[in-house]
């Protein structure tokens, strides 16, 4: 549950796992383009869609893999990604975290050469697809040019270089097509020439001459040569094309992966311009796994377009993703903006709309993402205390920010472990040391800055030194000082190992806690009527003083009796007058004092029955 508190969703391509993979290292800057001979490509690359074992169609299948890199494949059920056999959290996963919060604190790259190199790799796209639409050749002289710019590009700091390697891609390709022409029109010579010996000999031949079989000899051994050199021609123009083809789509594809989406959109479209034989399939030995992968993502043959498409529908996939972001922030959404942020930096590090966030987005993003990594780790500290000022913060940042999650998981946390706070006081109060250490032990573990464990560990202190506790207790309940043991009841909880005490001590808890709720009422009676309701709360304790006799010993149950005495001054007066009166037998004047205190307080109890009292005797004459 923790971690789908605190999940992102990623996708795309290489979207987490391009810091592990292997990575080609940064190329040395190449020579300009000249008419340089042709070089030697390298072997065909293996290209290779690892899936579910054949023998065990039910296996978990692992991920397919291009040019020897793991593809990561996104779970968004669960917002997990696989990779290299395993599962994780894309939202807490070290390399996701470390990436994206470098990226945060960076500085954007808003310089005046970056600026530039935009502007120009823009304007290469814009060129080349002009022509891939309309179908146009771009002849050899633009591509020159074209790759001229790219070696001018490759020194900004924000290409890594790549964009010279592309030109290098593009000036290779064309001089391998120079060195084929090359050949060809040698073998046009070639056959010229042997057309030339092969009509001499024929000549030769119907001379029947003795003197010239040393000629026919020596054409025949010429044709024989020139036709090896055709045949050699075709075959080096043979390895040459598709050599050419491999390095050149092996370097587009490496693109692809590395997220340098521009540099893909400009290489898959230059290459029909460069290759002219109208065959855009990607090289790959028929019928095997990666040709099946490939095909899948179209449903057709792979070709250099679906690289094309990859590569574009990345580079849309961003700059939506960022357009994004700056409408999120702009309505204080921090969490919809960080989920496409992260998305936009784990799919796209490279892109210019990524490079050039600005520095207010990045820090109120930075300050969010913040409060999700303590969040996280709140949780793993199980300090809930903290994950509910954390959230709070939270909701503060984002309007549409559901704190529920991280709330009702903190307080059923919090409640389960005061739960086993008061099953170990229950097991204090029985005695039983066992149980109190193991229900302590779980409340800690469950929550361990929990506020009352402190509480606990006094009780605990209490429990170890119990003989002096009992000996306080005793004495403080025969002064009948039940207060003070009330005021303590949590220390004096251990008394309960002794029968008799712990009678004792739920008699003092519940006689003092019904004299404070009885002074509640009351005092709720007297605000709501400052002229009769201090009367009825005296009357009210004085008659409470004789169904429960211990409470005149108690000093808040005084101290209420003294306060309702002196604002019902003239009321008590009265009363107090009249019980006088009836000691010196004065009836006549006792009757007149409680007739004054029914006057003002008419429903007295105290005052009526003592003037019934009184007017028996008098009427009786029992004096």
């Amino acid at each position: 549950m923790k971690m789908r508190i605190l999940t992102m969703l990623m996708s795309g391509l290489g979207c987490v796992a391009q810091a592990q993979m292997p990575v080609s290292p940064t190329p040395a800057p190449q020579p300009q383009p000249t008419a340089a001979p042709a070089q030697a490509a390298p072997a065909q690359p293996q290209l290779d869609i690892s899936g579910a074992p054949a023998n065990n169609p039910n296996a978990e299948p692992t991920n397919p893999k291009l040019l020897g890199m793991e593809i990561p494949m996104l779970d968004p059920s669960n917002d997990t990604i696989s990779y290299n056999g395993g599962k994780f959290d894309v939202g807490n996963n070290a390399v996701v975290r470390a990436k994206f919060e470098a990226y945060l604190h960076g500085t954007p790259d808003t310089s005046e050469e970056t600026r530039q190199y935009s502007k120009k790799i823009e304007k290469i796209l814009k060129y080349v697809r002009g022509h891939y639409k309309s179908q146009q050749s771009i002849g050899s002289d633009a591509l020159i040019q074209i790759g001229k710019t790219l070696y001018s590009l490759s020194e900004v700091p924000t290409d890594g270089q790549h964009a010279g390697t592309l030109a290098s891609c593009i000036v290779n390709a064309l001089d391998a097509q120079r060195a084929n022409r090359t050949r060809r029109i040698e073998n046009a010579r070639i056959n010229k020439e042997l057309d030339s010996l092969a009509r001499t000999t024929n000549n030769l031949n119907k001379s029947k001459s003795t003197n010239n079989s040393f000629l026919v000899a020596y054409n025949t051994k010429k044709i024989a040569q020139g036709q090896a050199d055709q045949a050699k021609n075709a075959a080096t123009n043979v390895q040459s094309e598709l050599a050419a083809k491999v390095s050149y789509q092996s370097n587009m594809v490496n693109f692809l992966f590395m997220r340098r989406y521009d540099h893909a959109v400009i290489a898959s479209r230059v290459y029909r311009h460069v290759f002219h034989d109208g065959d855009n399939t990607m090289k790959i030995e028929k019928d095997s796994k990666a040709d099946q992968f490939l095909k899948s993502t179209t449903g057709l043959p792979p070709t250099v377009n679906t690289v094309d498409t990859l590569a574009n529908e990345a580079r849309t996939s961003v700059d939506k993703h960022m357009e994004a972001v700056h409408s999120m922030l702009a309505q204080n959404k921090l969490g919809a903006a960080t989920q496409h942020l992260i998305e936009a930096v784990a799919i796209g590090e490279h892109m210019i709309s990524v490079l050039t966030f600005p520095v207010e987005g990045r820090r109120r993003v930075a300050e969010y993402w913040t409060l999700r990594k303590r969040a996280l780790s709140a949780l793993n500290a199980r300090d809930y205390a903290m994950v509910d000022q954390i959230a709070a913060k939270m909701k503060a940042l984002d309007v549409e920010f559901d704190d529920s999650m991280l709330l009702s998981y903190s307080a059923g946390k919090k409640r389960q472990s005061d739960l086993c706070i008061r099953n170990a006081r229950k097991a204090l109060m029985a005695g039983d040391d066992e149980e109190f250490n193991r229900c302590i032990t779980e409340a800690g573990t469950i929550w361990p800055l929990n506020p009352n464990l402190d509480a606990s560990a006094k009780h605990l202190e209490a429990f170890d030194n119990n003989s002096s506790v009992l000996a306080e207790f005793r004495t403080l309940f025969a002064r009948k000082e039940y207060r003070t043991i009330f005021k303590e009841q949590e220390r004096f909880e251990c008394v309960a190992v002794d029968p008799e005490l712990k009678a004792q001590y739920k008699e003092v808890i519940l006689v003092i806690s019904t004299i404070d709720a009885m002074l509640k009422q009351l005092e709720s009676v007297a605000e709501q009527d400052r002229v009769m309701g201090p009367c009825i709360a005296y009357e009210k304790l004085v008659e409470y003083s004789t169904t429960e006799p211990r409470c005149v010993d108690d000093p808040g149950y005084k101290d209420a009796l003294n306060l309702y005495a002196q604002k019902a001054h003239d009321f008590v007066q009265a009363l107090r007058d009249a019980e006088e009166c009836e000691k010196r037998h004065e009836f006549g004047s006792a009757l007149a004092n409680y007739y004054r205190a029914l006057c003002l307080y008419p429903k007295s109890t105290l005052a009526g029955q003592g003037a019934s009292k009184v007017s028996d005797i008098i009427v009786k004459a029992q004096y």
